[in-house]
């Protein structure tokens, strides 16, 4: 049977866990301190287990930017998966937007979870 994973802002208590988590997916990503995280997680996991997935955001209110994921090697679907619920999860705040700058590597799972062509050659997702 496949766990249900939901996403959700990383809790203070968790961020230790989220960054080295991060590190081992995606150095570069969990050096930022600034970032606001969000997890893909199993709810009825204990909180000592890692994250299924994790995007890292730079919030300014009405557009929340996408400063990058950070997935298990292989795991494009959780890439997807975590952007997904994270649109969802976004619609309940006063976020108007969520755009990325995509690499080419990164613009097919963009796709794949809604984002369009926007502006300035960012892709976007009107939440």
């Amino acid at each position: 049977m496949t766990a249900l994973l939901l996403v959700r802002r990383v809790p203070p208590g968790r961020l230790d866990l989220t960054r080295a988590t991060a590190q081992q997916w995606n150095d570069g990503l969990a050096r930022d301190a600034t970032l606001q995280w969000w997890e893909l997680v199993d709810p009825a996991a204990d909180d000592a287990h890692p994250a299924a997935a994790l995007a890292a955001v730079r919030n300014d209110d009405a557009v929340v930017r996408l400063a990058g994921l950070a997935t298990p090697p292989g795991r494009r679907d959780r890439a997807v998966q975590v952007l997904m619920a994270l649109v969802d999860a976004l619609r309940a705040t006063s976020a108007r937007t969520l755009e990325a700058a995509p690499s080419a590597d990164l613009l097919t799972i963009l796709r794949d979870a809604g984002f369009r062509p926007g502006p300035d050659g960012r892709e976007v997702v009107e939440l």
